[in-house]
């Protein structure tokens, strides 16, 4: 019996001892060119099942082996690039009705000899942060990576604090095991990618959950009042200044397009919001601050944050775009984007 359990122990631990060995030598951590594609989705191809707003039963969201939705072309024939969080990414919208694929119809449709190319670099989560980090670990990994524009759609997802890590990921109250499960999944080697086939092909059945829920605006008076420093204030405009000047290296031209959710509402001169916290305010001061930025940087920008005109049915949450709000947003780009293009 002990002869038997020595054997047993042995085998497992040189079993385990592979599967390090292969876990290190086909993922990510080693290869400094190698994308971190359990982070950026890759070649992703999901179906989620659609209780958000009216249209298709099913939604399919697909990424191609960049991590780039909407992307036919080459990667060096690109001509806007869409950067932002979850309201860029969309995902729980066909790629068609996003609000990227909808600013290239109106464009190839206004200017048919263009022939534009938008691919949609949105993650979910991502603010500033995130989209200096993909400066760092995502587009110079990709060979010949080449675009005209970086339209970068921010605002909701700024904040103040070292909470976050450089990508939005936060680390800094993860437990042992989570941490772990964090570096299996950013190393995407042979231990995670088993793990997601297993995990999609057996313990999902046609769909996979959706995260997002239709939240209903049932309004309150404002109490909390957003808090902002000088200190966050410079912060923030370092943040956008590094963009623009990460796009610039990449000699294409940075457009930052502020935003704007329902969370809050004005009645009767007064402040109204979803659990008392004034998103109105947070959302205004960071899009002045953003504006501003364009301007001491003479950049061009789109102020949607006051140019947009979303109606009921537009955010099926009171934050991300349905198809129709997606349009809103792309109408409301292209308003603006139509002076370059005019001048071109």
């Amino acid at each position: 019996m002990f002869k038997f359990t020595k054997i047993l122990l042995i085998n497992f631990i040189v079993f385990v001892g592979v599967i390090l060995f292969l876990e290190i030598i086909l993922g990510n951590k080693i290869y400094s060119n190698k994308l971190n594609c359990g982070y950026l989705l890759c070649s992703a191809d999901h179906s989620y099942k659609n209780s958000l707003y009216q249209g298709n039963d099913y939604i399919r969201y697909k990424k191609d082996k960049y991590g780039f939705r909407g992307l036919r072309k080459k990667v060096n024939q690109i001509d806007i690039l869409t950067v932002g969080g979850s309201t860029t990414d969309e995902r729980y919208l066909e790629t068609k009705d996003t609000w990227s694929e909808q600013l290239e119809l109106l464009i190839n449709i206004n200017y048919p000899n263009l022939n534009f190319e938008v691919a949609n670099a949105g993650i979910d989560g991502q603010s500033t942060y995130g989209h200096i980090w993909n400066f760092k670990n995502w587009f110079p990994k990709i060979q010949n990576f080449k675009t005209k524009y970086i339209f970068f759609y921010i605002g909701l997802n700024e904040y103040f604090s070292d909470q976050k890590h450089v990508y939005d990921q936060g680390t800094k109250y993860l437990n042992f095991f989570q941490k772990i499960k964090l570096w299996f999944k950013e190393n995407n080697g042979i231990i995670f990618r088993t793990y997601d086939i297993v995990y999609r092909n057996f313990f999902l059945k046609d769909t996979l959950n959706v995260g997002h829920k239709i939240r209903t605006a049932n309004y309150r008076l404002a109490k909390k009042n957003f808090q902002i420093t000088d200190e966050n204030i410079i912060d923030l405009n370092n943040r956008l200044d590094k963009l623009i000047m990460l796009t610039k290296k990449l000699n294409a031209i940075p457009i930052f397009v502020t935003q704007k959710s329902l969370r809050s509402k004005l009645i009767d001169n007064k402040i109204y919001s979803i659990d008392e916290f004034d998103y109105m305010s947070k959302e205004k001061i960071i899009s002045e601050i953003i504006i501003n930025n364009c301007e001491k940087n003479q950049i061009f920008c789109v102020d949607l944050f006051n140019k947009i005109k979303f109606s009921n049915d537009s955010l099926y949450d009171l934050v991300h775009a349905s198809p129709e709000g997606a349009k809103t947003i792309a109408k409301t780009i292209f308003a603006d984007f139509d002076k370059i293009l005019n001048k071109n």
